[in-house]
């Protein structure tokens, strides 16, 4: 067996490559790149995904993992290849879900076998339960947990509709549904409208971030990253709700040792 990474944005990609030393790694042009990483490596353009299966073919990559933000392709001027292009459009025109599957039944159709990140991504999930829980009051923790099942059972609910896998909540009040945007900028605008209506009596919005029913799993686990964490505490948000077998931890030791210091709470079902 011999893996290929699919790098896309941010540094998940790297954290996995400097795991998996003999790994190759397809960076995507524009969101990841080569002198990041000590990997043997390749760069390929989003739009030419049938140049990927020839230079994962000509390196023996038998089984593939992807990590890393890639948005939608826009400009399909350049796409000369029909098979190609027919991909590209399925892609495109569906929820991230659907899109997702299509990318997978591609790989499949051509060899190769496309692998969850964390089989091969040691310390990736926070424990259930609350972390540092002794830090948190029994009222705290009282608020976190019904705002964790109700922003979950709204997640579950919304499932079908195969839209983003983060609300945020507050005593059942929705200030936000995760949408093309992503998680970070849905973040940015649940602090404009909080700090606009801000009760100083209150704990602040919950994140809830976990994987909708159905999802491919092998493709598309929500991550948390340290950025994502010091975004909430910027924007006023008291605590983020992970999966403790479904939301994967960027760097691991870097998110706790800040969540100690600034006693941040992080609760995982």
């Amino acid at each position: 067996m011999k893996i290929a990474i699919i790098a896309g944005g941010g540094n998940f990609p790297i954290q996995i490559a400097r795991q998996n030393k003999d790994a190759f790694v397809l960076c995507i042009e524009g969101y990841s790149y080569q002198n990041l990483f000590e990997n043997q490596s390749a760069t390929v353009s989003l739009l030419e995904p049938l140049h990927w299966l020839t230079i994962l073919k000509n390196n023996n990559i038998t089984d593939i993992v992807m990590a890393g933000k890639i948005n939608r392709p826009s400009n399909l001027n350049n796409i000369s290849n029909e098979k190609a292009n027919e991909l590209i459009n399925q892609i495109i025109s569906v929820g991230d879900n659907a899109a997702l599957n299509y990318i997978e039944e591609f790989f499949n159709n051509n060899g190769f076998k496309i692998l969850p990140i964390n089989s091969i991504l040691k310390d990736c999930f926070f424990s259930k339960g609350f972390y540092m829980e002794d830090s948190f009051s029994q009222k705290f923790k009282d608020f976190v947990l019904k705002n964790a099942k109700f922003g979950a059972k709204l997640l579950n609910t919304i499932s079908k509709f195969d839209v983003g896998q983060s609300v945020v909540v507050n005593n059942e009040l929705v200030y936000a549904i995760e949408g093309l945007e992503g998680t970070n900028s849905m973040i940015d605008r649940v602090g404009v409208l909080y700090n606009q209506n801000k009760n100083h009596e209150d704990f602040g919005p919950v994140l809830i971030k976990i994987p909708k029913i159905g999802q491919n799993l092998n493709l598309d686990l929500p991550v948390i990253g340290l950025e994502t964490i010091k975004k909430c505490q910027l924007s006023g948000l008291s605590s983020i709700v992970v999966s403790s077998t479904g939301t994967l931890i960027v760097e691991l030791n870097k998110v706790v040792a800040y969540i100690k210091k600034n006693k941040f709470c992080i609760y995982a079902i």
